[in-house]
């Protein structure tokens, strides 16, 4: 009685409250309104009723307002949820940054013993969506068979949607074979996923299927089959398709009108694009930058800066596009001021004007803009990480690659693309025990990280080192690839190691199935002809199963020169020649070897046709990398401000040499000058002005690193040798070619270069 009486106390408060305050309850503005509702049901004992409790979960977990953490405390302290609160909760993680929640919540769900309902599975398959996991999603998938909605159209349309997502487009094909009567949803999702694999047969099949079964296409069909145009390249069949929503009447939405606008931009038809752009009667956004986007890739970079000046309100994206346009035109000036107004710069904007200024050589800028963004408050990403990287390693900025390498340890960045960058940036700098530190952290080593250590350790000369990390590959259970092998028959060619290479190279196809490309070959011909067996390397490259390339018959050039061997190289030059006759460095060296024979009228011919076929040598610079700056000088440089302190100490030093019995190498000025002239002629290479400003400006005692575009010459190896011996100082310099440790009076590599 006392029980009956209590219940009845209950019902008439809840009917007081409940059609009022519920209906409030469900309509808050926010969390903190909510609990002012709340209060009110606990105040009148009505906490723990299952009406209250469900209006506070759903507005908590579903609306934009709630508060998903709030609702999943609530819903823990609930003695007995029924499935409308499941339900609830399950849907609120599905669309939130947790979705593996709402598969948690399934689980606990049937462990209470309820059984799901036809609410349940749309959302679960929302979050299995999410999270793209095909052994969950055919989990998932089974239980809807085993309650009894397997044949239902709206679960088997999520499905369809969830195995688009995951990437398993037979499911897709194969669910919708068992529809009975497939929907307009239903077949949008066929269209799609057709389209978005570029399918476009596929997806105009369907279409017309689609029309035929008396179904009619809606806005989402149309997008699909624009999109399939757009990705299979298919600029008459968008044209097609485009009519077809004219003539049909179609209503015709601005996500429409976008997609097609784009697919004209991306398919080139800018005058198609322009018109489309043009009858737009609303422009978003969206169309403005599609429209600057396709002036762009058409070379319209002026057009597309009046149409940006005219966009009523710019976002980020319209100013990355026009910022693009600048870079893709060469116009660095342009693009360095439109970077500099950007509002609001995001990673985009940063990685592209990173890039810009790689690819236009401008390499101090980007490296000065990583430490910029670090400022901005912008997180680099592995795009950004990369590019500043490569540029260190290019120029030998080993300061700056280092503070990269600082900032990626506080970052904990462990990407192996990034990681394999500064490996690449260590050797490139001469510093390959710092990549091999890397390498050893590395938490996973693949392939492509064992091979760039190989590449690197070979182009320092340490070819020892190189053939023992490829053991320590192979025993590490990893199989080489191509570019493995590339580092180690470098390492055999830069270490005179002739039988090795030869053993190395007949094992690629014998022991690991591996066919030797160009570069490969183009390696053994370096091996035989720096070993001076000239005769078996032109016999391998007649032998070869492919037409060889440029750098195949230049490796033998080269080891013509190193062997005078005169006749061969007229031979090989000739048919270089004929490969690729504006190949400058193919000119270069036969001009070193007929003046190595004094063959001056020789010299004089491939002059001759150099500017006969409009070839200009390029002028020979080095780099030096001194406590964090850039310095660059060209041969006889006098723009540097410390000019005159730069000269003397190279006189300083010249003299300190002479004194050792260093005397100058004039055996490869190709002047018919006499011997005195010749000396003056190499007295201010570049490499000998870097190398005076590292003695200036350096850290005293520290390495002197150098880095230069073209191959050393005699004199500056020679002279680059004494200094370390007189001065007990360590120099690398890295040139077109390899790198040149000089320590003691001797080079690393033994002169054989």
């Amino acid at each position: 009685m006392l029980q009956s009486t209590m219940r009845s106390t209950t019902i008439t408060k809840l009917l007081k409250l409940s059609s009022s305050h519920l209906f409030l309850m469900k309509n808050c503005s926010d969390m903190k309104e909510l609990m002012k509702f709340q209060c009110q049901f606990i105040t009148n004992g009505l906490s723990n009723e299952t009406i209250f409790l469900s209006a506070l979960l759903s507005f908590s977990a579903i609306s934009a307002a709630g508060d998903l953490g709030y609702a999943r405390f609530v819903f823990n302290h609930i003695d007995s949820p029924n499935m409308f609160m499941f339900n609830t909760m399950i849907r609120g993680y599905a669309w939130s940054a947790m979705p593996h929640e709402a598969i948690s919540l399934y689980i606990q769900m049937l462990r209470c013993g309820l059984i799901p309902n036809k609410y349940t599975f749309p959302v679960l398959i929302k979050a299995s969506s999410r999270i793209k996991d095909p052994i969950g999603g055919e989990a998932i998938h089974s239980s809807t068979i085993k309650y009894g909605y397997g044949s239902d159209v709206y679960v088997l349309n999520s499905l369809m949607n969830m195995y688009e997502n995951i990437g398993l487009s037979d499911a897709i094909i194969n669910l919708f074979g068992e529809i009975s009567e497939p929907d307009v949803v239903s077949w949008n999702v066929v269209i799609d996923n057709f389209a978005q694999r570029g399918c476009l047969n596929e997806a105009l099949t369907a279409f017309t299927e689609m029309c035929c079964s008396g179904v009619e296409p809606n806005a989402v069909t149309v997008l699909g089959l624009i999109s399939a145009c757009s990705k299979s390249q298919n600029l008459y069949l968008g044209k097609l398709i485009h009519g077809y929503v004219m003539k049909k009447d179609l209503q015709i939405t601005p996500n429409i009108e976008n997609s097609l606008l784009d697919m004209y931009v991306k398919l080139g038809d800018v005058d198609s694009a322009r018109r489309q752009f043009n009858r737009m009667p609303e422009k978003s956004i969206i169309s403005w930058t599609s429209m600057i986007d396709g002036l762009v890739r058409n070379g319209e970079v002026e057009n597309a800066r009046l149409l940006f000046d005219q966009i009523p309100s710019r976002d980020t994206t319209s100013w990355n596009t026009m910022l693009n346009g600048y870079i893709k035109a060469g116009d660095m000036i342009s693009a360095e001021q439109h970077f500099n107004v950007i509002p609001e710069r995001d990673l985009v904007s940063w990685n592209s004007i990173i890039v810009g200024f790689v690819q236009n050589k401008r390499y101090v800028n980007a490296l000065f803009l990583f430490r910029e963004i670090q400022v901005s408050g912008v997180k680099p990403d592995r795009v950004t990480l990369v590019s500043v990287l490569s540029v260190s390693g290019f120029i030998g900025a080993l300061d700056h690659g280092s503070v990269i390498h600082s900032y990626m340890e506080k970052q904990n960045v462990r990407e192996e693309e990034v990681e394999v960058a500064l490996m690449d940036m260590y050797c490139k700098c001469g510093a390959p025990q710092e990549a091999v530190k890397v390498l050893h952290g590395m938490i996973r080593k693949t392939v492509l990280a064992w091979s760039a250590m190989i590449v690197g350790l070979a182009m320092n000369s340490l070819a020892r080192d190189a053939l023992d990390f490829f053991s320590q590959m192979q025993n590490a259970g990893i199989n080489p690839n191509e570019i493995t092998f590339i580092g180690v028959l470098c390492a055999c060619s830069y270490a005179g190691l002739v039988e090795q290479g030869r053993w190395f190279f007949n094992a690629m196809e014998q022991v690991y199935a591996i066919q030797p490309r160009c570069e490969h070959y183009g390696c053994m011909v370096d091996i035989l002809g720096r070993a001076g067996l000239l005769s078996e390397a032109e016999m391998l490259i007649q032998s070869m199963p492919m037409i060889p390339n440029a750098g195949v018959w230049g490796a033998l050039l080269g080891a013509c020169k190193l062997h005078g061997e005169v006749l061969m190289a007229e031979r090989v030059a000739k048919i270089l020649t004929e490969i690729d006759p504006y190949h400058l460095g193919r000119y270069v060296l036969l001009s070193n070897i007929y003046a190595s024979q004094k063959r001056w009228q020789d010299v004089e011919n491939v002059r001759k046709m150099m500017k006969a076929h409009g070839i200009r040598k390029k002028p020979g610079f080095s780099l030096i990398e001194l406590r964090g700056e850039m310095h660059q000088f060209l041969a006889g440089d006098t723009s540097h401000p410390d000019t005159q302190q730069i000269y003397f100490a190279w006189e300083e030093i010249g003299k300190r040499l002479k004194d050792a019995g260093y005397r100058p190498d004039i055996s490869q000025v190709l002047f018919d000058i006499d011997d005195e002239e010749k000396e003056n002629a190499i007295s201010y290479h570049s490499e000998k002005l870097a190398i005076a400003l590292g003695f200036l400006r350096g850290v005293p005692r520290s390495v002197i690193r150098v880095v230069t575009n073209l191959r050393m010459c005699c004199d500056c190896h020679s002279a680059a040798k004494s200094i370390s011996k007189v001065f007990d100082r360590e120099i690398i310099i890295r040139d077109r070619n390899r790198f040149h440790h000089f320590r003691g009076g001797s080079c690393s590599c033994m002169d054989y270069w």
